[in-house]
């Protein structure tokens, strides 16, 4: 039985040295391949944490004959795309939100008040619950770290990350409406 089937099947069991020890043999490669086509190092640790991640939530039913590499190549990409993805959506937002408040800014004051936006943004803000407001005002208001917030709050940096894009989706639907509507005045 070669050494990575045999791995695999301890995995399956639960090991963690076996899941320890493809990580270790494994670890380089995804990580490579995800800088590779990021040029993120930040995001390419990121990305392979998360590759691994997966490994250990689908070990039970990782077959012993499955091409471990080519699995860990497949979850890679996909969460490479996924990334690109978000990426586009990010940029194509934060250029619709600069022409937006260019269009503002070279708008009448009375056409566009900035105050009402503030008004919605702090409504919004207040309506968030009170966890998921936290964590925003923490990284908003007090300029902490992902990191930071985390060891403060006792929670993974993951859930951090995905709090904070909860409240950016919200934002962006609430206040982009705001936007257009003041723009079509």
């Amino acid at each position: 039985m070669s050494e990575d089937r045999m791995l695999i099947v301890q995995m399956n069991a639960g090991s963690k040295k076996a899941f320890a020890s493809l990580y270790d043999k494994y670890v380089s490669m995804v990580y490579g391949y995800v800088y590779s086509v990021l040029k993120d190092s930040t995001l390419a640790e990121d990305i392979t944490q998360f590759c691994f991640m997966k490994l250990w939530e689908h070990r039970s039913i990782i077959a012993q004959d499955r091409n471990l590499p080519a699995w860990l190549y497949v979850t890679a990409r996909n969460a490479v795309y996924k990334e690109t993805r978000r990426q586009v959506t990010l940029t194509r937002y934060v250029e619709y939100a600069v022409r937006a408040m260019d269009s503002c800014e070279n708008a009448k004051a009375s056409d566009f008040d900035m105050k009402i936006i503030e008004a919605e943004v702090s409504r919004v803000i207040d309506s968030l619950p009170e966890a998921r407001r936290r964590i925003w005002l923490m990284k908003t208001k007090e300029g902490m770290s992902t990191a930071q917030i985390a060891s403060v709050l006792d929670i993974s940096p993951k859930t951090v990350d995905n709090q904070i894009a909860r409240v950016k989706q919200v934002l962006k639907k609430n206040i982009g409406r705001l936007i257009m509507f003041a723009l079509f005045i």
